[in-house]
This record gives structure tokens, sequence and C-alpha cells, in this order.
């Protein structure tokens, strides 16, 4: 970022960090423990509660969160952490402000160490 002007690199940090807690999360977890936890319990999803759990769909959707992410195990790990949070109360809302804090945490470490290859 040495070469943008400051307000430039500034807006792009604001926006970088911002769609990392806020819209991420929401995507990711409306995607993975709001639908596909579910329909890896059953094909008919809509009925499923939030929070059922089953050993396929945990792992299941676990799994495939890691393999999205460039360091698989460490988010088939977060991805156990989410489905947990939401298995919790059976609220989705507690596996996106999980999701959020630690995309959060990241990016304060981000900052604070300049590895920017962490957000690849």
């Amino acid at each position: 970022m040495g070469s943008l002007p400051a307000y430039l690199g500034a807006g792009w940090l604001f926006f970088r960090i911002a769609g990392s807690v806020i819209t991420v999360p929401l995507a990711e977890e409306l995607a993975f423990r709001g639908y596909l936890i579910r329909k890896l319990v059953s094909y008919d999803f809509v009925p499923v509660a939030l929070g059922q759990f089953t050993w396929g769909s945990f792992l299941g959707s676990s799994i495939l969160f890691g393999a999205l992410h460039g360091e698989w195990l460490g988010g088939t790990l977060a991805g156990m952490i989410f489905a947990i949070a939401l298995y919790r109360r059976g609220l989705l809302s507690d596996a996106v402000l999980a999701h959020a804090t630690a995309n959060g945490l990241l990016s304060a470490y981000v900052l604070a160490t300049h590895n920017w290859s962490l957000w690849n």
C-alpha cells in the first residue's frame, strides 16, 4: 500500500476491515450455518431447526468451510467453532458474531504485524 495516496490507503483499509467484519461473516454464516448445515441433515432443509446437531452436518459443513479458506485446517477448526456457537443456543446470530469477532481479531493482527498475506 506504500504507493497509494494516504486517503486511498485509508479508504481501502476501511472497506477491507468492514467487509471482513460485517459482510463476510453474514454471507458465509447464512451459507454454511443457515443453509448447508441444515441441508446436510435433510434434503428438505426448511423444517430442520437451526442448531439441530448431527455429526455429518457438523463435520461436513466445517470441512467445506475449511476448504473454502486458504488454510484448510485452520478454516475447518474455525468452521467447527462457528457451528458450536450456532448449536449452543440455536441462533444464527451467535455464529455470525463469533465469525465477526474472529475476523476482527485477524484484522487487528494484520494491521499490527503488516502481514498482509493473511488477507488473501
